[in-house]
């Protein structure tokens, strides 16, 4: 039987299409050598690729520069939050920055950390600060974020601290260093150095001279307790009532006797109760259960 499927083509050798290739497109070589770069214009097409990549490169690099420079003139604050406590809390946070701010009764702290500065604000109370520093501080304090606390007029920059600062009732400010030192002004070109153990009082108009202070007894509401030192009876109940309500009338006679003590502020109504102890007053009661205390006939000073 005869095989009637026919033999595949021959295979043209590779070479030879090339050949035949080169031979159709002879005639027409001199138009597209017309049309086509020469090696030496595509290289020389290449460097100003190159060129203009390293420009743009630059010019991006010069760009970020740049907006880095203005954002860290600008000092923009990146991180903000309030911290704040209500009447007979205290309470303590740790920044961002690894800062603590104690917060006694009823105090509010602004806080707003900032590409080169840290600045808080005392709106009301009192807090005590402890600032965290970089590894560097000691060598290159220049390269320190500032750690400042505005109190209304009153601006005071850490210089390495923990300290403690007051808004009292008069509107002054009450400042103390327990340990490292503070810059404080008064926004009228007044500004002092307080150091460890130290306190003054700042108002619009002046800041006080540095004096010598306890300043873990200004500090003792930290351990819930309170420390009174030749304190006129007036102002301890004052202090006292800083925590919560407390139902007791002072008499006037009694107003400036002086009393001495460590208390726990979460037994005020007892330290009332014991007053008759270690002062000479007596203590009487109203109809609507309200401690009176008056002074004892007689008496000149405290016991």
């Amino acid at each position: 039987m005869t095989d009637a499927r026919k033999p595949p083509p021959a295979r043209t050798p590779r070479g030879v299409r090339a050949t035949e290739l080169e031979s159709a497109l002879a005639p027409y070589a001199d138009a597209l050598r017309a049309h086509l770069p020469s090696a030496d214009d595509i290289l020389q097409r290449a460097a100003q690729r190159r060129r203009k990549a390293g420009a743009r490169r630059k010019g991006v690099a010069l760009a970020l520069c740049l907006a880095a420079g203005a954002a860290w003139w600008a000092d923009p604050a990146y991180h903000t939050q309030t911290l704040a406590t209500a009447l007979g809390e205290r309470s303590a946070w740790t920044l961002a920055d690894g800062s603590r701010v104690h917060l006694n009764t009823g105090s509010r702290v602004d806080v707003a950390l900032h590409l080169r500065s840290r600045r808080l604000s005392l709106a009301s109370g009192e807090a005590s600060f402890e600032v965290a520093h970089a590894p560097w501080h000691t060598l290159l304090p220049a390269l320190e974020r500032g750690f400042t606390v505005q109190v209304g007029a009153t601006r005071i920059e850490d210089i390495g601290t923990v300290f403690n600062v007051r808004r009292l009732q008069d509107g002054a400010v009450e400042v103390s260093v327990q340990q490292g030192r503070v810059r404080i002004d008064n926004g009228h070109a007044q500004s002092i150095e307080l150091g460890q153990g130290q306190v003054l009082r700042a108002t619009p108009r002046a800041l006080s001279q540095p004096e010598p202070a306890e300043v873990e007894n200004l500090t003792a509401w930290h351990h819930g307790r309170i420390v009174f030192d030749d304190t006129p009876l007036a102002d301890a109940i004052a202090e006292l009532r800083r925590y919560g309500p407390l139902p007791v009338t002072l008499r006037d006679d009694a107003a400036q006797l002086r009393i001495s003590g460590q208390f726990e502020l979460g037994n005020r109504e007892q330290l009332i109760a014991l007053l008759p102890h270690f002062a000479p007053v007596r203590l009487g009661r109203a109809a609507d259960g309200t401690s009176i205390i008056e002074r004892l006939p007689g008496s000149t000073h405290a016991r």
